[in-house]
């Protein structure tokens, strides 16, 4: 088992079949990894339904990771997943395609949306996180690309009810590492865990630093992937020794990684526990 270790499900409908995914799933499950992230925004909800398939049995063997925020109108009664996946898959091809305008700007950190969440969004959000998930508790439930001034004082009342009552074991901020950068230690008071993108060392050791009362969930390691000082390295194991170095200098959370291809997940997995031991 590899307890400091995450898959994360952001990609997964991009692939066209749920055999294929499942089997991803089964490998990373198989590998070690027995913590799994998702959102409700991911897949317009189908990811939570693919990891409600794929936790059967197995629920109790894992850590879960959902969040709220963003996606909560999304409906996945309509369609099947055997007829959205592919559905997906060709409309996320028709999009790759697509050129960007000549104007258009991409910056590494997307500036967070400003809007108030209330009570109603967050609990209707989670009751249809829990039926698509097939649980009835989630392990870490995070606000989704937002901060904690984003709440109303019911809605956060309601999220502290949800951890005393036991359908959430602890609460998080997932979100922009600039906007929690931004932060003060004591707007992040009743909050348990903060997860970020990790891929800029100066940024993620200030927020460390800044926030000694969370655990920290980092992803986006694999961003560094092609960095001058990893070039001479076997490329199957540059995964793996940017994911383990994160681990080590994050031993008290987690990392978290995606991955749509088999080989990678293989190598990744293998690679990890090989640095990690050293």
């Amino acid at each position: 088992m590899i307890s400091n270790l995450g898959f994360g499900g952001a990609t997964l409908t991009n692939l066209s079949s749920l055999g294929e995914i499942m089997k991803l799933l089964d490998a990373a499950y198989d590998y070690g990894i027995r913590h799994f992230d998702t959102a409700p925004l991911y897949g317009q909800g189908y990811s939570e339904v693919i990891y409600g398939k794929f936790l059967q049995n197995k629920r109790n063997n894992v850590t879960l990771t959902t969040k709220f925020g963003l996606g909560e109108n999304n409906n996945t009664e309509r369609l099947s997943v055997h007829i959205i996946l592919p559905l997906n898959s060709i409309f996320k091809a028709v999009k790759g395609r697509m050129k960007r305008p000549s104007n258009m700007v991409v910056e590494p950190y997307a500036g967070l949306t400003i809007r108030k969440i209330d009570k109603m969004l967050i609990e209707n959000s989670f009751q249809k996180s829990l039926r698509r998930l097939k649980t009835d508790y989630v392990d870490y439930y995070l606000l989704h690309e937002g901060l904690p001034s984003f709440l109303t004082d019911e809605a956060f009342a309601y999220l502290q009810s949800l951890k005393k009552s036991g359908q959430v074991r602890y609460l998080g901020v997932g979100s922009n590492v600039l906007g929690i950068r931004s932060e003060k230690a004591s707007d992040m008071t009743g909050w348990d865990v903060l997860q970020y993108e990790a891929d800029v060392p100066k940024i993620t050791e200030e927020v460390m630093s800044r926030f000694p009362d969370q655990r920290h969930f980092h992803h986006s390691i694999l961003r560094r992937l092609h960095e001058p000082a990893l070039r001479q390295m076997v490329p199957e194991h540059r995964g793996g020794f940017l994911l383990s170095d994160a681990a080590k200098k994050n031993p008290s959370g987690k990392v978290i990684f995606s991955t749509r291809s088999m080989s990678s997940l293989k190598n990744n997995i293998e690679s990890f526990v090989k640095f990690n031991a050293r």
